[in-house]
């Protein structure tokens, strides 16, 4: 023993081992508090990733259904389109075909133009009245109907009904109710369309009168009928 130092009392011994054990007692909570927050917090993390996994899924969910309604949509509408071709009574005449493409019925068809002539003759009369009267175009139907005649005419005119050149603006509805109206524009270019084939009738020979000559003028239609079918 050393001289001049009191020896520890028994009181003093149990404060001491009191202190350790209050501190190892604190450094087993702290150590137990960390690993329970690293644990929370992984299972947050955890959490979080199974929710925004969650959400893309449901996300790509989503966006595959509106796919899949927008291409049945565009798989079942009607698709109405115009054009204007050589008309099947034959050279220098043009024909007007209004066609429904699409799988279901076009409803409320109207045409408008941008170019109609002054005065309407009777083909641009009868043209007007088509474009203004609404109406229902089947799938796989259409409508024809003249559009120009250029010729010799008895009143002396020399072309009748529409112009050459316009844009044909097209509007109707389908029975879809989430998507009901489609609006499309064509342009006219008769002069700009190149040179336009028009089915072969055959020569017209000489010396045929009375009804061999009445046959052979069917024979004709005939075969430029056939003609037409092929364009």
């Amino acid at each position: 023993m050393i001289s001049g130092m009191a020896e520890p009392t028994w009181t003093d011994q149990m404060s001491a081992v009191s202190t350790l054990a209050m501190a190892a007692i604190s450094a087993f909570i702290a150590v137990a508090a960390y690993l329970a927050w690293r644990t929370a917090k992984a299972a947050l993390m955890a959490s979080r990733e199974a929710s925004e996994a969650a959400l893309a899924s449901a996300d790509a969910a989503r966006a595959a259904n509106e796919q899949a309604l927008l291409d049945s949509r565009e798989q079942t509408r009607p698709y109405v389109w115009v054009e204007i071709a050589p008309s099947l009574s034959g050279t220098n005449c043009y024909d007007l075909r209004i066609a429904n493409t699409g799988r279901s019925a076009a409803r409320q068809l109207k045409l408008a133009y941008d170019a109609w002539p002054e005065p309407l003759d009777d083909v641009a009369t009868k043209v007007r009245e088509l474009f203004d009267t609404p109406r229902t175009l089947p799938p796989a139907c259409s409508i024809r109907s003249y559009w120009r005649l250029e010729g010799n005419f008895d009143d002396g005119s020399t072309e009748a009904g529409m112009g050459k050149q316009g844009t044909i603006q097209v509007s109707y509805t389908s029975d879809d109710p989430t998507h009901p109206q489609y609006q499309d524009s064509y342009e006219v270019m008769i002069e700009q369309s190149g040179l336009w084939p028009v089915g072969d009738q055959g020569p017209n020979p000489d010396g045929i009168k009375g009804d061999i000559l009445k046959f052979y003028r069917l024979g004709q239609v005939l075969v430029r009928t056939v003609a037409e079918i092929k364009r």
